[in-house]
């Protein structure tokens, strides 16, 4: 009875392995095929090495449990990738009465899972559960009907023993089968709610942009109409050319940030990258732009370190933070990026000494349209914590209003 009970321990540790992994999303259709068979096959073959005996020394164990349920959800290829696992393992066992028997239900499971795995996983619950036990009975009336026309001898009390672990064996398919069916629906209701979230945070997102962009494509309409009036003199048209060309540049950045951030991070060339060499690119590129605003940008501290990323993600990532940091100095001051590197992780350092931020102001980093600057729209930035967390890194603020703001960003250290 002891190994009875582990026979059934097994199928449902294997059964839970199983869904441990499932609830990941980024495994792929093809790993969770190959995952049902490794998992079905070793809790076949547990099953097989403890089996439990009667009193005559007839040897049963619970190995067509694990083999429907992994054939039935997993498909044809679980179907046939078990077939021969089980006929190989029982081979290894010994060629004896019970191996001719293995192989004929065993095929015979083969046979009903291989043609039926495809319509069991469209039916409703009450179908799957009641095929299963029809199945499974017709299995194990088959299984002990050969060893009583073997043996021709059963009496009340082997009857008894056969009925207990037919029962044990029903009994422990229905919960099986239970289980499985509510963590399906758990993981179900988990991707309907994943991608109700996504097309929410979407929604709210196209709104917001389609109003940013509506604001400096009102204001160019505007000038366009100013344009019209043949009396206007040419400086003036010059600048409300200029203007116009910079709100629909403003317009350009704010759809560039929109698609920057929608854009799926599988689109993402991930190699190694030298800090040095690419905190040095972004400096060159920004000082022009910091000289602009009186903005000293001090790169001395950098140390050499190594990350995985993508190069223009990632010099676009430090370019929208340094461009935060040098308009929080409209009257000048210093910017400074530093970094050092352990074991274990690689620490970027952008400290300013701008206006600073409230606790409030801080919460509300990487929230679109949520910005310290007037003409800001959050997507800047928003875009930058989207870009560090692909490359599995973190962004720590800490700011005080009229003392700066540190940004940390942290990455596991590639070496």
């Amino acid at each position: 009875m002891i190994y009875l009970l582990l026979n059934v321990l097994i199928v449902l540790f294997c059964t839970f392995m199983y869904y441990m992994f499932l609830l990941k999303p980024e495994l792929e259709k093809r790993y969770r095929q190959l995952l049902i068979s490794v998992v079905s096959m070793i809790a076949i073959t547990l099953c097989m090495m403890f089996p439990f005996a009667d009193l005559d020394g007839n040897i049963y164990d619970l190995r067509a449990l694990p083999f429907l349920i992994g054939a039935l959800y997993g498909g044809r290829k679980v179907a046939i990738t078990l077939f021969f696992g089980v006929i190989t393992v029982r081979l290894f066992m010994g060629i004896n009465l019970g191996f001719y028997i293995t192989v004929v239900h065993t095929f015979i499971m083969f046979l009903y899972t291989y043609y039926f795995s495809s319509t069991f996983k469209r039916s409703k619950f009450s179908t799957k559960l009641l095929s299963s036990i029809i199945f499974v009975s017709f299995i194990y009336l088959l299984n002990y009907g050969l060893l009583f026309f073997y043996f021709d001898s059963f009496d009340e009390y082997k009857i008894s023993i056969l009925l207990n672990k037919f029962l044990v064996l029903i009994l422990s398919l229905i919960l099986i089968l239970y289980i499985i069916e509510y963590l399906l629906q758990n993981f179900r209701f988990k991707e309907e709610l994943n991608e109700a979230e996504k097309l929410r945070v979407v929604s709210q997102l196209a709104a917001s942009v389609s109003h940013e962009v509506r604001n400096p494509l009102t204001v160019t309409r505007g000038f366009l109409q100013l344009l019209k009036d043949e009396n206007i003199d040419t400086q003036k048209r010059r600048d409300y050319l200029n203007l116009s060309l910079q709100e629909l540049d403003r317009a350009q950045t704010i759809i560039t940030d929109y698609l920057t951030y929608a854009r799926p991070s599988e689109e993402i060339n991930f190699i190694k990258l030298e800090l040095w060499d690419e905190i040095e690119y972004v400096v060159k590129v920004m000082r022009p732009y910091a000289l602009m605003f009186g903005v000293d940008i001090d790169s001395s501290d950098v140390k050499a370190g190594t990350i995985i990323g993508d190069t223009q993600k990632f010099r676009q990532c430090l370019i929208n933070l340094t461009k935060n940091g040098i308009e929080a100095m409209p009257n000048g001051g210093k910017l400074s990026i530093s970094a050092n590197s352990s074991n274990k992780e690689v620490q970027i350092l952008i400290k300013d000494t701008g206006i600073g931020m409230s606790q409030d102001q801080i919460e509300m980093v990487g929230v679109p349209y949520q910005s310290t600057k007037k003409t800001g729209t959050g997507l800047g930035t928003m875009v930058a914590i989207n870009i560090i967390k692909s490359m599995n890194g973190t962004i720590e603020v800490t700011s005080m209003i009229g003392s700066g703001t540190n940004i940390t960003l942290t990455f596991p250290n590639a070496k």
